[in-house]
């Protein structure tokens, strides 16, 4: 029963911070990609996706790449919004985990599963 309890929980709070971040400010995600822009001979160079959520959530096994992996894949075949993984992506960093891909993972798995997007 607890465990339930929880899970319902964990549902509702991520769908509001979702729909938070949904409609908050696109600054904060701008900041966060051109922070993320490396700059080489005066060119700048954007990192990738799947780099950039690799570093934030201070990804460590071969599994949690190869879900990114996926993540990245399900984003560009248009399947799966970026909006709905970067505003995961920042929620996952504000809770100042020393670890946020676990909440990360758990979150987007649940946004993708409520638009019929399947992330094994």
């Amino acid at each position: 029963m607890h465990r339930f309890l929880r899970s319902i929980a964990v549902v509702l709070v991520v769908s509001l911070l979702f729909q938070r971040a949904l409609c908050a400010d696109e600054e904060t995600l701008e900041t966060t990609t051109e922070a993320n822009a490396a700059v080489t001979d005066g060119e700048k160079r954007v990192v990738s996706l799947e780099d950039r959520l690799a570093t934030g959530l201070k990804v460590r096994r071969p599994e949690d790449v190869a879900f990114l992996e996926q993540v990245a894949q399900r984003v560009q075949e248009g399947k799966l919004p970026r909006k709905i993984v970067d505003s995961t992506y920042l929620w996952a960093l504000r809770r100042r985990q020393s670890y946020p891909f676990p909440s990360f993972q758990k979150a987007l798995r649940l946004q993708a599963e409520r638009i019929g997007v399947d992330l094994e």
